[in-house]
């Protein structure tokens, strides 16, 4: 019997697809055919036996995925916290209030709040930003809790992104430096890279924005992101990065070993991967 980790939370990334083209992006070269629901719903069943409490699925881009929704079934109904990670361009609120009664968090992912400067990333062709807005009253209509993520690049570094943080009024805003994968986003290191100085500056001018209930912005640097993520693929297996390279295991060797083998608890924690969700 492994050693029971700290670790209570897992990223499925279900599908590679993605009908954007962040030019940052870390994801963006998985592979492999997703599992088959069946087997999906083994895997949501040995991650709860894990003892992992929350479960976010991400891409590529989830919603490209035809049954979403129903793993988002299946994981409330497994007791899980179930959270999405998307680019909102899928996503309506029509869905957002139709699904309502078994997702509990959706992160819109906003790297800046120029329309211009996201198209320039590659996310939209510039409606993004105004989109992910009229989403976010949506969201917090139907009491799903709000989270925003915000990758910061050399394009948006000297952003002021305050009036819309405050504008969609997120109950989390995880703001990450872009971290550089081998094989994943080796083109966009040379013009979109930040030092970790230009991080810290950006960090620093958003210390001030409180969210709601009083919660603070999180702020992981690349060295944070860093192996501190449990990680499962389309095909089911585990990747991680360590090394700022991915590497894959078997979905049974990790959770024989402990999830804490592959992911740095330390970290995790460091970073908040736990927190009132």
């Amino acid at each position: 019997m492994p050693t029971p980790s700290t670790i209570r939370s897992v990223n499925w990334h279900l599908i590679s697809a993605c009908n954007y083209s962040c030019r940052f992006c870390f994801a963006r070269n998985l592979g492999e055919t997703p599992v088959s629901f069946s087997e999906g719903c083994r895997i949501l069943t040995r991650l709860v036996g894990a003892g992992m409490e929350k479960i976010n699925f991400a891409g590529g881009e989830p919603l490209l995925h035809p049954q979403l929704f129903e793993y988002c079934r299946v994981a409330h109904d497994l007791g899980m916290t179930v959270s999405i990670t998307t680019n909102g361009s899928r996503l309506t609120p029509e869905l957002v209030r139709t699904h309502r009664g078994y997702i509990d968090w959706i992160a819109l992912s906003v790297d800046s709040a120029s329309e211009e400067t996201e198209a320039r990333l590659g996310r939209g062709d510039g409606q993004h930003v105004g989109h992910c807005i009229r989403l976010s009253d949506a969201i917090r209509e139907t009491g799903i809790r709000l989270k925003i993520n915000t990758t910061v690049t050399a394009l948006s570094r000297d952003e002021d992104m305050t009036g819309f943080v405050r504008r969609t009024d997120p109950d989390r805003w995880k703001v990450l430096q872009m971290l550089h994968i081998r094989g994943e986003n080796d083109g966009a290191v040379a013009d979109l890279s930040v030092t970790d100085a230009e991080f810290r500056a950006f960090a620093d001018r958003h210390a001030g924005v409180i969210l709601r209930g009083g919660v603070l912005p999180v702020f992981e640097s690349s060295a944070m992101i860093e192996g501190s993520y449990f990680m499962v693929t389309p095909g089911g297996r585990v990747k991680t990065d360590t090394g700022r390279v991915i590497r894959k295991y078997s979905l049974d060797e990790v959770l024989g070993s402990g999830v804490f083998a592959y992911v740095d608890e330390g970290q995790y924690l460091r970073r908040g991967g736990v927190y009132a969700w």
